[in-house]
């Protein structure tokens, strides 16, 4: 009788937690619905967050200068059935030209599990460039991927050489400079 009322009691308590494996998989499939399906543009992903009444977490931007540079930033949370997470798009231009850019952050996955699902999900082979950062505290795993008829660069940056949760995954794209 003990033994049962235990079993049931750890899975009340578990019951509202997803596993690691949900947990990866969800924020795969959000970051697939927000970023992985076209190429990033802050308007089209300020526009569906804002259809999905997301509320906003930052907003950032600088003015064009002279030369036309910009920055524009803004992020907004995302509530999932598994937990919460930030999505992040900006644009850019610079000496170096234009960046937009679509990202997922989150506190609490695992970096691994997110890198196999995320090549499962998108049907990509391993990384095509992976590294450790010199503190020896982040793994940044890169793709070149198509999309759209686009090269784009596929990013997940996470702790995992230290074991530790966490994840960015960012899709970044390098249109041409306007006139």
């Amino acid at each position: 009788m003990i033994r049962w009322a235990l079993i049931v009691g750890a899975t009340a308590l578990g019951g509202s937690t997803a596993c690691a494996d949900e947990r990866s998989a969800s924020l795969v499939d959000s970051f697939r619905g927000f970023c992985g399906s076209e190429l990033p543009t802050l308007s089209r992903i300020d526009a569906k967050a804002t259809a999905e009444k997301l509320p906003v977490n930052i907003d950032t931007r600088t003015a064009a200068g002279p030369e036309g540079y910009f920055n524009h930033t803004k992020s907004w949370w995302v509530s999932l059935a598994t937990g919460p997470h930030e999505l992040v798009a900006g644009e850019a231009r610079g000496p170096a030209g234009d960046v937009a850019s679509c990202a997922i952050t989150a506190t609490d996955p695992q970096g691994e599990e997110v890198k196999q699902d995320l090549m499962k999900a998108m049907n990509i082979g391993p990384p095509q460039r992976e590294a450790v950062s010199p503190d020896g505290m982040r793994r940044s795993s890169a793709w070149r991927i198509q999309l759209e008829s686009e090269n784009v660069i596929l990013l997940l940056m996470d702790a995992t050489p230290t074991n530790s949760p966490g994840i960015v995954l960012n899709l970044m794209r390098r249109p041409a400079a306007g006139p």
